[in-house]
């Protein structure tokens, strides 16, 4: 395929009409009220949080213990999805790990304390209270 132009690609990307539908496991608690509140990074972050999953899911749970590192994926459904420059615009959205984006997902790279089905309680979280949570994969380091 000859990608020489590509204009092509960007109309060919934007004439696409995609819905990609994702449904919340469950939910982050945390104390963070607000953005101010949270820790800029989860890497950076001790903070203590709990991955409440819907009922339905908490069989998924099986297998996840006490010390394993675990990706919280969660939708930023509080954040900017206009903004495209940060930083004071030196910055573009991809560049960073911020939070305002197109598509406003996070990712927390978390340490499991315990598990309690439907409960999990992680360090490392930066998400605000509330937020839904999509996924948790196990091993991100």
């Amino acid at each position: 395929m000859d990608r020489s132009n590509r204009g092509d690609d960007a109309r060919a990307i934007s004439d696409v009409e995609t819905t990609i539908e994702c449904r919340p496991i469950g939910v982050v608690r945390t104390p963070f009220e607000t953005l101010e509140d949270a820790p800029r990074q989860g890497i950076e972050s001790d903070a203590r949080g709990e991955i409440v999953l819907d009922d339905q899911y908490a069989p998924g749970l099986e297998g996840l213990t006490a010390g394993d590192r675990v990706a919280v994926v969660w939708f930023a459904d509080r954040a900017d999805r206009e903004t495209l420059r940060v930083r004071d615009g030196t910055r573009g959205v991809f560049a960073t790990r911020s939070p305002m984006r197109p598509n406003p997902i996070g990712i927390s790279p978390c340490r499991i304390e315990r598990v309690d089905p439907p409960r999990v309680v992680v360090r490392g979280v930066d998400a605000l209270d509330g937020t839904p949570v999509l996924d948790l994969k196990i091993g991100l380091e």
